[in-house]
């Protein structure tokens, strides 16, 4: 039973962020400060797992992802609640009366600088399980119901566009120029933060009406995904304003931006400088992968990201470790921190990866893309390779 109740982790650190937005004050930075210190701290100290066991039941595995409804749906009532001057639903009377916790009191002596907390810890937790989760239903294209959940799950970063342009797009297009998710060789997060918004905004629309024209409708109707994806992610903002008005709305439109923010830090290092030629298979040694114990039991898998790009329609529980594939020198949510914070340091820190990935996983096609990378990438390791240093 614990190979199956290990994914429901996630779901404490939820609970940290809901709990430090509904104390108020600097309790708010109580999910982020969690959240990232258990992260960073686990996979330093847990180390790998390499774990492949089977299920029995995959379908109580399946179940775990729509948890994330409920949850994100009481971490957005704590938020409306804090942000706003009533008392939506009651909730500040019932917990008084139960609980014995004045969270008007709390409400009252909250102050920005404590909102700036409690923005992070609501981003970092709609990332993980909104645009993680949504990301693992939207590859279920056949699963009408998983394809629903999972837009709305993006949507709250406003990103539905996400299960048109990930699935349609950087699947296809992985590890090439083409592709606007795939980092290049010293490129600095911030700028591929931008690049990688517009390219996949664009690219998703573009994919979208490529396919409206083929059934034979309009760009400008409701069978535009892209489009609908947008009204989603609109109507929660409504649901927001009117459960705690225009402080709400900013509150979360915050939060989801922070949210959005990471999908992209995620991205940059889950390809970074990684090079593939157009028109060739994807194989696993087209992404960095990472076998670090919280970072795939918290996120369901999502560190096994060579498996999941070899076998994009394989479920969480299915990736496998694939130990022999370009592995990133750290857990995901410290590479996150890393790329936020030191950038450059953290491009001169990938350089003899690349390097080595280049000795040993590029074919000759890439390694001649690669030597070409390394010498347009301004980083002095790559360009000193190139010159045969």
């Amino acid at each position: 039973m614990v190979k199956y109740l290990r994914f429901m982790s996630v779901y404490l650190f939820a609970l940290a962020t809901v709990s430090g937005i509904l104390l108020g004050g600097a309790w708010m930075w109580l999910g982020f400060a969690v959240i990232y210190a258990v992260m960073i701290l686990g996979d330093e100290f847990l180390g790998d797992y390499f774990e492949e066991p089977g299920y029995e039941h995959p379908r109580l595995l399946n179940s775990l992802l729509y948890f994330t409804l409920p949850t994100l749906f009481l971490l957005g009532l704590a938020m409306a609640w804090m942000a706003g001057s009533g008392d939506l639903f009651g909730l500040g009377a019932w917990v008084q009366a139960n609980l014995g916790v004045d969270l008007f009191a709390r409400r009252e002596a909250t102050m920005a600088w404590h909102w700036l907390g409690g923005i992070l810890s609501s981003g970092i937790t709609f990332a993980a399980l909104g645009t993680n989760v949504g990301h693992e239903l939207t590859h279920r294209t056949t699963d009408r119901g998983a394809m629903v959940t999972g837009r709305w799950l993006l949507a709250v970063t406003f990103d539905a566009e996400f299960s048109i342009e990930h699935v349609y797009g950087h699947h296809r297009r992985l590890a090439t120029t083409a592709d606007p998710a795939s980092a290049r060789r010293g490129e600095h997060f911030y700028a591929f933060l931008r690049r990688s918004l517009v390219g996949q905004t664009r690219s998703a629309f573009a994919l979208e009406n490529q396919r409206l024209q083929t059934l034979g409708h309009g760009t400008w109707s409701l069978h535009n995904r892209y489009l609908r994806g947008w009204l989603m992610s609109a109507a929660i903002v409504g649901a927001f304003a009117f459960a705690g008005g225009a402080s709400a709305v900013i509150v979360f439109v915050l939060s989801a931006l922070a949210g959005r923010s990471v999908l992209e830090a995620v991205n940059y290092f889950e390809h970074y400088g990684l090079i593939r030629e157009p028109g060739q298979p994807v194989e696993p040694r087209h992404s960095w992968n990472s076998n670090k114990r919280l970072s795939n039991v918290v996120l369901f898998n999502l560190a096994r990201h060579s498996h999941h790009h070899a076998e994009g329609d394989a479920q969480f529980w299915q990736l496998r470790s694939y130990r022999d594939a370009p592995t990133l020198p750290y857990g995901y949510l410290t590479c996150m921190l890393l790329v936020y914070l030191v950038p450059g340091w953290y491009r001169n820190r990938m350089s003899p990866l690349l390097l080595e990935w280049d000795r040993r996983y590029a074919s000759a096609g890439e390694r001649r893309l690669a030597e070409a990378a390394n010498r347009a990438s301004g980083v002095p390791a790559l360009q000193l390779a190139a010159q045969g240093h």
